[in-house]
């Protein structure tokens, strides 16, 4: 049976905790708008004409001005999703994203096989420079000719 290697480098170490450049993102009306009816939501806090964005908008922003983190294997799946805010969006706005690699591990086995897990995160700055609202992605990416093989759940 053959050994498994790291895969992570002192590279892919010094990335973590690293922040990207900021990027700007803005909090429009036609995203909230397709947030909403993707989930169904009829909240009327979050109607059109209410100046307000679902919090969940931030799942739109897709992390743009995350530093992203290193493409280590070639296939990938987002296994997990976090958000936290500190006020509501307002339709309009202008945010300053700045993102980092957070953190980096490998997985032995499973249902596919070894697997590195990146987990980047993106905060969210409004004009005045104040938090108000952070995401965190974890990646797994595996290499899909391996799949499968690593063993057992």
């Amino acid at each position: 049976m053959e050994e498994e290697q790291s895969l992570l480098t002192d590279e892919h170490r010094a990335m973590i905790g690293v922040p990207g450049e900021p990027a700007t993102v803005v909090v429009r009306e036609e995203d909230a708008r397709r947030m909403r009816d993707v989930l169904g939501d009829t909240d009327p806090r979050w109607a059109d004409g209410t100046g307000m964005a679902p919090p969940y908008v931030i799942a739109h922003f897709g992390g743009r001005g995350n530093r992203g983190g290193p493409t280590i294997l070639p296939g990938g799946i987002l296994t997990q999703q976090e958000w936290k805010f500190t006020r509501p969006f307002r339709i309009g706005e202008e945010l300053k994203s700045v993102g980092q690699v957070f953190d980096i591990r490998e997985r032995l086995g499973g249902r596919y096989g070894h697997s590195v897990l990146v987990t980047t995160s993106t905060d969210y700055y409004d004009g005045d420079g104040n938090h108000v609202g952070a995401s965190l992605l974890t990646v797994t990416q595996f290499d899909p000719a391996r799949a499968g093989k690593g063993g057992s759940e």
